[in-house]
């Protein structure tokens, strides 16, 4: 849930209002894709409830992670544009909040404070997947339980925002519906 955290303990109760009068709800059943890897990304997703499976269709068969409830999908894609470098396909069922980025990207144009709280939160988030890579990539299989306990932690600056978080997200999930 870690991503979702960090985005809903930037933003404010403004921006989580709006995401959730222009996003909707999107139902998945067991096997359903969500994105398809090399195929346009249109959309940002909460997942707010249920687990994906983030796969690499190629250049060989390989599943890469398994994404829980909170966690934010196609995030990636709103700031480069990019087709999905990964397939992910829902485990179970699933609900999320889809927000197309053809709403997404003129709100961002109109609204600097939103796109700085935003971007920000992405930028806090990309920032702790890549030390957590690296951590991981420079440790390999001799990781202490110190080590798994540092890849873990959330950046001091964000965990008076992460009760607040929480509360967003529970409301999030109670007012999206499919």
């Amino acid at each position: 849930m870690r991503k979702s955290l960090i985005i809903l303990g930037i933003l404010d109760d403004g921006d989580l209002e709006w995401l959730i009068e222009n996003g909707s709800g999107r139902q998945l059943q067991e096997g359903d894709v969500l994105l398809r890897q090399g195929h346009k990304v249109e959309a940002m997703y909460f997942l707010l409830d249920g687990s994906l499976s983030v796969e690499l269709e190629s250049p060989e068969a390989k599943r890469l992670a398994e994404l829980e409830s909170g966690e934010v999908i196609g995030e990636i894609s709103l700031l480069d544009s990019r087709n999905a470098t990964a397939s992910v396909r829902a485990l179970d069922e699933a609900l999320l909040l889809e927000i197309r980025h053809e709403k997404l990207k003129p709100k961002l144009e109109a609204d600097l404070g939103f796109q700085a709280r935003l971007y920000r939160s992405l930028g806090m988030f990309l920032a702790q997947r890549m030390r957590s890579t690296i951590l991981t990539l420079s440790y390999g299989d001799d990781r202490s339980e110190e080590d798994e306990e540092e890849i873990d932690e959330i950046e001091p600056q964000l965990l008076d925002g992460v009760e607040r978080a929480a509360k967003r997200f529970e409301l999030m999930v109670s007012k999206v519906k499919v």
